[in-house]
C-alpha cells in the first residue's frame, strides 16, 4: 500500500478528475488545493490544516490532471507512517512528511500548528508494518495568518 486509503467514508462521494501543475502522480497521493491556485498539487510537511484535500485513485507520469476523491474530513483512511506504528500515538495530530506518508514521531508526534493534517486513531497490523489509521485534517477555510 502506498500513500492513504479510505476505508471508510460517511457519504459517497465519486472520484473526479482534478487540474494538477505537470507532475508524477500515483495512487494514494494526498494532495491539495490552496487559495488562490487553480491547480492541485502534492501535499507536504508544509501543508496546512485548512487547504482542500483529495487522494489521488489514478494518476500518471508528467499528466496534467488526476481521477481523485476529495476530502470532507470525515473518510476514515489507513495512512503510511514515516515511522513505526504505536496505539501510544492515538489521538494525537500529525504533520505529513509528503505526499504519501504521515509524520509520526514518536513521543512528540502531537503537533498544535497550523500544519497539522492528520489525527491518528488506531494502528493496522505489526508496528513494523507502518500503518496508521485516522482522519486527513480538512477545515474549508482561509490562512488564518493572512493579512
Amino acid at each position: 500500500m502506498v500513500g492513504f486509503n479510505i476505508v471508510k467514508a460517511l457519504r459517497d462521494v465519486s472520484s473526479r478528475v482534478l487540474p494538477v501543475a505537470s507532475a508524477t502522480f500515483v495512487a494514494g497521493d494526498l494532495i491539495e488545493l490552496t487559495a488562490g491556485s487553480a491547480n492541485w498539487a502534492k501535499c507536504t510537511s508544509s501543508s496546512n490544516y485548512f487547504s482542500r484535500k483529495a487522494i489521488v485513485h489514478s494518476g500518471g507520469t508528467t499528466v496534467t490532471s488526476v481521477l481523485a476523491q476529495e476530502l470532507d474530513g470525515t473518510e476514515l483512511v489507513v495512512a503510511a507512517a514515516a515511522n513505526n506504528s504505536s496505539t501510544t500515538y492515538n489521538g494525537n495530530r500529525m504533520l505529513l512528511t509528503d505526499e504519501n506518508t504521515v509524520n509520526n514521531v514518536g513521543s512528540d508526534s502531537d503537533n498544535t500548528s497550523q500544519n497539522v493534517c492528520f489525527v491518528q486513531t488506531g494502528v493496522v497490523g505489526a508496528a513494523s508494518d507502518k500503518l496508521i489509521l485516522g482522519y486527513v485534517i480538512v477545515v474549508h477555510s482561509v490562512d488564518p495568518d493572512a493579512t
